[in-house]
């Protein structure tokens, strides 16, 4: 039995080091991990193929058993010790807490284990290395930016909705804002800093990989309310735009994402409060892309995707809540009840109840009420 249970150590810790030595082999990039089913395969087995990870959840449960006693012990070490530790030992604590994380999204005492290390090695306000600079050292900011992307964009369905790795992520970017403008400094003895414009282009660049990181966390758990929650965040804090196209396109391909269209009609709704006082040619322009663009969403609802109750409360909110004035608001009633008078030739379900939240939108437009706030909740 002692010699069965030694070769069962010895499995675990060789599945535990391979998963570990992809991702020190890929810190400096995002990757996509994928959890496999229970399968036979070699016992130490997992799939690689450039920057993609296939981990049979045997293995990661073999990598887990290794991994947690001993991500314990080192964080009880680090924990009574009085002096600085080496870095093997942060090394330890990173890749342990990575299998603990890739095990349970929720491990926060894995999380907060990461920020520990990496404020001791880069206290905020410090500069950090950027690429393949960063490549020799356990961790840098830019690195665990990278590691938490690959967990929020691949496809595992707890961790695209993990509160914890959300909250992580908006911690990471106010802690060390210089991730949102990552321009790798100068060579000894070039002279100068970055200047304005490269900043900004780095800047936009990081906006562009923030929205598409919200819209594949989204795609990859419908209803993502933690992922939509951090997009108010991008936008009210951090100067992030969203394109307002793509997102009513990215809505109407998945018609019944609650938390999509609340996201959009918040949009809308903080839009038209800043323009709210500007009269002339901006305003205009503005409601008309809108409109058109609600106009969009109506037929593709009347034509093609009947009955989706989350985009008439898009509908509901947007129109009842102040985005349009007068004049388009009796637009859109005349559209709608023009649509009400039809007779439809199909009596399916999703024709029935498409019907059915059409008039309840037209009584609730015309006793001017509107839904301010669309239901959107942690699901």
């Amino acid at each position: 039995m002692a010699a069965r249970s030694e070769g069962d150590e010895e499995v675990c810790r060789e599945v535990y080091a391979r998963i570990s030595g992809f991702f020190q082999s890929f810190k400096q990039q995002t990757v996509q991990i994928e959890l496999l089913p229970f399968y036979p395969v070699p016992p130490t087995h997992i799939f690689v193929e450039s920057t993609s990870l296939g981990i049979p959840k045997s293995s990661l449960w073999k990598a887990f058993r290794h991994a947690r006693p001993l991500f314990f012990s080192t964080l009880s070490n680090l924990s009574s010790s009085t002096s600085t530790p080496p870095t093997s030992t942060f090394l330890t604590l990173l890749n342990t807490s990575a299998i603990l994380l890739l095990h349970d999204s929720e491990h926060l005492t894995a999380i907060n284990a990461r920020k520990r290390v990496l404020i001791t090695l880069f206290p905020p306000g410090t500069p950090f290395p950027i690429g393949n600079r960063g490549q020799e050292l356990p961790i840098s900011p830019q690195s665990e930016y990278f590691f938490i992307t690959s967990l929020l964009t691949s496809p595992l369905h707890r961790h695209t909705k993990s509160p914890h790795l959300w909250s992580h992520r908006r911690w990471l970017i106010t802690t060390y804002p210089s991730l949102k403008h990552p321009i790798p400094p100068p060579p000894p003895g070039a002279a100068g800093t970055a200047d304005n414009s490269a900043l900004t282009k780095s800047f936009r660049r990081w906006c562009r990989k923030e929205v598409s990181t919200v819209l594949r966390a989204a795609e990859a758990h419908p209803k993502n309310y933690y992922a939509w929650t951090y997009a108010r965040w991008l936008v009210s804090s951090q100067g992030v735009a969203f394109n307002h196209e793509d997102l009513v396109s990215w809505c109407m391909k998945h018609p019944g994402d609650v938390s999509g269209w609340n996201f959009l009609a918040w949009l809308w709704t903080n839009e038209a409060l800043a323009i709210a006082a500007a009269q002339g040619e901006r305003r205009m322009e503005t409601l008309q892309v809108r409109y058109n663009q609600l106009f969009s969403v109506l037929k593709y609802s009347h034509n093609t995707a009947p009955g989706h109750e989350a985009l008439w409360g898009f509908v509901r909110a947007v129109v009842g809540g102040g985005v349009f004035d007068e004049g388009y608001r009796r637009c859109i009633l005349d559209l709608l009840r023009g649509w009400d008078s039809e007779v439809s030739i199909r009596a399916v379900e999703d024709v029935v109840k498409e019907k059915m939240l059409l008039r309840e939108t037209v009584r609730g437009l015309e006793a001017g009420r509107g839904d301010s706030e669309m239901v959107d909740l942690p699901g």
